[in-house]
């Protein structure tokens, strides 16, 4: 799935929270899509930062989707809550993103080649 940024559109400010850290009108690739219970839906979005590669979730309201193909790689997980996130199955397990987050090579090598996989199903 690829996505637009339009914020133009937004009215709700908490919809907005991090994006400035994305540009207005760029596409982006969504790495993974999270329903969480009772919050905005998000999609996880790359984006560079003071120089450096990063990920994070941001409400889905502040997008336009410009392509609906999905990578074959996700895989639907719900929880007991109802939420539920569209991702490859790697990124499911748990502890996987405090583990990323926190510099762990082994996880950041689980990321790189889910996010390689699903890029090159956009570079066909």
């Amino acid at each position: 799935m690829r996505v637009r940024v339009n914020t133009g559109r937004v009215s709700d400010p908490k919809a907005l929270q991090g994006i400035t850290a994305l540009t207005d009108g760029h596409e982006y690739v969504v790495l993974e899509i999270s329903a969480r219970f009772k919050v905005a839906t998000s999609f996880r979005v790359e984006f560079t930062e003071g120089g450096l590669r990063q990920s994070a979730l941001f409400d889905t309201r502040a997008f336009t989707v410009v392509s609906h193909s999905l990578p074959p790689t996700w895989k639907y997980f719900q929880l007991e809550s109802g939420s539920f996130s569209l991702c490859p199955e790697s990124w499911n397990t748990p502890g996987f993103w405090d583990a990323f987050y926190d510099g762990d090579p082994q996880a950041i090598a689980v990321y790189e080649d889910e996010r390689t996989a699903i890029l090159s199903h956009y570079q066909k």
